[in-house]
């Protein structure tokens, strides 16, 4: 028999009526049902994990730093910024201190990591102007009595725009002996990354204020450099989603910008991109997506087993159409090919529907969760946030990738395909003469 043969054959038995017409809906339904759960979480978890790296890379730990081993010459410096902006494929670069300090208030204080960066630290970046939102004042530090808070720590000291803060630091003399110093501010703004994790204890304050304040024997001085682009750098996150030419070429070229900067700062800066800053937080951002991937691909394998029950149930219900074909001269392989073939029906038809429900609920997650958390805050009597914002992003960046939907499709499709291997024996090795012969 022909492969239309074959197509029309079992889009015959699975047209059938009554029951055996109803488990093939529920059949369909169930891999609909099963490939959602796997559509939305790969569409979340992507979109979360790039979301939380942009946040990290673009307002924190740059795309490459250089960290000084010793303390950087304040004389030099400025040239040898110079230079590395003019390297091929370098965006930016700029110097930034960070050290630890003491922030109070009138009545409250906090621990903080202070970020001594440039006035244009801000204004002069888009990416970080699209990273951090300013939620009071402005993110001003053109006077070095100005302090850009993060919003958690403005809100536990109780401060904002136009309120004095105090910030202690401590210099170390030897022998067990400390030299604190009080340094006052005035906050000009109030910020956040929507990523409490990374911006919990952010503190900016003017670049050259903190070179002063911030003791250099516990500081850690950074050359923070933008590249063109940043997800060429070695990573096993994110795939580039073009030509595998056009992806070498911007490897290499990334290659060759992130060599120049190793060169150019020499042997006093040690270079570390911006996976190599977080390893240990991406490992677990991959671990854990590929985790919950593999579990909701095992929801898919149950639902075959469900395609695989119905299309025995109908073999058993076919017998005698079946044994009527064989009589005629249809030989067992086909029969067992249209089985095949049926599951494969029930997987696309399954597959087409889970994936367009999965897509259109990915990609308007934010609003889903929102409707969810105001249900189960109502039933509750109290708020209820489903991610709090201590572990994920205020808002889950939606952007459909295609790619890892169409993989979910393929698999899906494999196993219907495999789930009518079993049902397709079975009716291939039926007796036409001992079906007939009851059946008179």
């Amino acid at each position: 028999m022909s492969l239309s043969g074959v197509i029309l054959l079992a889009r015959r038995f699975l047209g059938g009526t009554g029951r055996g017409r109803s488990r093939l809906v529920t059949a369909v339904v169930g891999v609909a049902l099963s490939l959602i759960p796997l559509i939305v979480v790969q569409q979340i978890a992507d979109g979360m994990i790039s979301g939380i790296v942009t946040r990290f890379i673009e307002a924190g730990s740059y795309h490459l730093q250089a960290v000084a081993r010793t303390l950087p010459d304040d004389e030099s410096t400025p040239a040898l910024l110079t230079q590395l902006r003019d390297i091929p494929g370098v965006r930016s670069a700029r110097r930034e201190r960070q050290g630890f300090g003491l922030i109070y208030s009138d009545t409250r204080r906090s621990g903080v990591t202070l970020r001594a960066v440039p006035a244009e630290f801000y204004d002069g970046d888009p990416a970080v102007r699209d990273t951090i939102e300013v939620r009071a004042g402005d993110f001003d530090l053109n006077d070095p009595d100005y302090a850009v808070l993060g919003a958690h720590i403005a809100a536990r000291l109780d401060v904002g725009p136009g309120d004095e803060v105090r910030v202690l630091t401590v210099r170390p003399l030897g022998e067990g002996r400390m030299l604190p110093r009080v340094s006052r501010f005035t906050v000009s703004g109030v910020v956040s990354t929507g990523y409490r994790d990374l911006d919990q204890l952010w503190v900016f304050i003017p670049l050259e204020r903190g070179l002063r304040i911030i003791p250099e024997e516990t500081a850690r001085d950074i050359i923070g450099f933008k590249v063109d682009d940043p997800f060429a750098l070695p990573n096993p996150l994110f795939g580039r989603g073009v030509s595998g030419v056009l992806e070498a070429e911007s490897r290499a070229r990334m290659s060759r910008a992130s060599g120049e900067i190793r060169r150019h700062v020499g042997s006093d800066w040690f270079v570390l991109d911006w996976y190599s800053l977080e390893q240990g937080r991406y490992v677990s951002f991959l671990t854990s997506r590929n985790l919950l991937s593999v579990v909701m691909a095992m929801i898919v394998v149950v639902a075959a087993i469900n395609v695989s029950s119905a299309l025995v149930l109908l073999v058993v219900e076919k017998e005698q159409e079946i044994a009527i074909l064989r009589a005629t001269g249809v030989d067992a392989s086909s029969i067992g090919r249209t089985f095949i073939v049926a599951g494969l029906m029930i997987g696309v038809v399954g597959a087409a529907i889970g994936t367009a429900v999965g897509l259109l609920l990915a990609g308007n997650i934010n609003e889903v969760l929102r409707g969810v958390e105001t249900v189960i805050s109502l039933f509750a009597g109290r708020s209820v946030d489903l991610f709090s914002s201590d572990f994920y992003l205020e808002e889950i960046p939606v952007s459909l990738r295609f790619v890892p939907a169409l993989a979910a499709v393929f698999f899906t499709l494999v196993v219907a395909l495999m789930s009518g291997l079993l049902p397709a024996r079975r009716a291939a090795r039926i007796e036409p003469d001992r079906i007939l012969r009851h059946s008179v």
